[in-house]
C-alpha cells in the first residue's frame, strides 16, 4: 500500500509539473509576440463646421483584431479621357483624372457606417496617350504646390477638388458636398510632400481649406478649416 501511495504521489507531482511548464510556455509565447508596427496610414483631418473631420486608416506589418480598418483605401487608377479630333481617328489628346480617398465599399457588412471622402485631381493634359507622357505630367502637377480648385461646369484643367459624403446618406448618396459646387476663390491648398513609392504611384500630403457645397443647393455649405490630407494616387495608362 505504501508503494502504491508513493507511485501515486510521484505521478501526481509530475503531472502538475508538466502542466505548469506547459502553461508557462504558452505565456512565454504570448509575451514574445512582436508589437505590430505601423507601415502606412492615410487620412483626412480638419474642422468641418465646428465638428472634427477625422478619417484615418492604418496598415500594420502584423494584422490583428485590434487594428482592423472600417474604411478602405481608394487610389485608382481612375480615368483617362481620350478626346479625338472630329473625323480624324488616332489624333486623341489624353486628359488624366485621379480619385483617391477613404471609402466603405458596397456589399460589405459594417458594424458602423462612417463618413467618407475623396480628393480628385482633374484633367491633367497628358497629350498623346502614352504612359511616359502621363508620368511626366503627374510629376509636374504634384510639384505644383498650389493647384487651382475645380469649378463645376467650366472644365478647369489641372485642378483639385474635395468631396465629402456624410454617413447618413452613404447608402444612397442622395446628397453630398463638394468644393466644385460653388465659389471657392478664398480657398487654399498646399501640397507639402510627394513620395513616389513605385512607378506611377505616389503618396501625397498637404493642407487645405475650402467651402463644401451641397449637391443641387449651393446655398447650403460646410466650411472646412485647417484641413490635412494624406492620400495615395496611381497612374491610369499601362506600358
Amino acid at each position: 500500500m505504501t508503494n502504491c501511495f508513493q507511485y501515486l504521489f510521484f505521478y501526481s507531482f509530475m503531472f502538475i509539473l508538466f502542466v505548469s511548464c506547459d502553461s508557462n510556455e504558452d505565456e512565454q509565447v504570448e509575451t514574445d509576440l512582436p508589437e505590430p508596427k505601423l507601415i502606412e496610414n492615410y487620412y483626412f483631418k480638419g474642422d468641418l463646421d465646428g465638428d472634427a473631420l477625422d478619417m484615418e486608416i492604418k496598415f500594420y506589418d502584423i494584422s490583428s483584431e485590434d487594428n482592423q480598418n472600417l474604411l478602405s483605401l481608394d487610389f485608382g487608377g481612375s480615368q483617362t479621357s481620350d478626346i479625338e479630333v472630329l473625323g480624324e481617328p488616332g489624333t486623341g489628346f489624353c486628359y488624366g483624372n485621379y480619385a483617391c480617398g477613404l471609402v466603405q465599399y458596397d456589399g460589405i457588412l459594417y458594424d458602423e457606417i462612417l463618413d467618407t471622402a475623396k480628393l480628385y485631381f482633374w484633367d491633367l493634359p497628358v497629350g498623346e496617350c502614352a504612359l511616359e507622357n502621363e508620368l511626366t505630367v503627374m510629376k509636374e502637377f504634384l510639384e505644383n504646390k498650389t493647384p487651382a480648385y475645380r469649378v463645376f461646369g467650366n472644365g478647369t484643367k489641372s485642378s483639385f477638388s474635395f468631396e465629402f459624403f456624410p454617413k447618413e446618406t452613404s447608402e444612397n448618396q442622395e446628397y453630398y458636398y463638394s468644393s466644385r459646387f460653388g465659389d471657392n476663390t478664398d480657398a487654399t491648398i498646399t501640397i507639402s510632400s510627394v513620395e513616389e513609392v513605385e512607378k506611377g504611384v505616389y503618396i501625397v500630403e498637404g493642407r487645405f481649406s475650402c467651402k463644401l457645397y451641397k449637391l443641387n443647393d449651393s446655398a447650403v455649405f460646410k466650411q472646412l478649416e485647417g484641413g490635412q490630407f494624406r492620400v495615395k494616387i496611381s497612374n491610369n495608362l499601362k506600358e
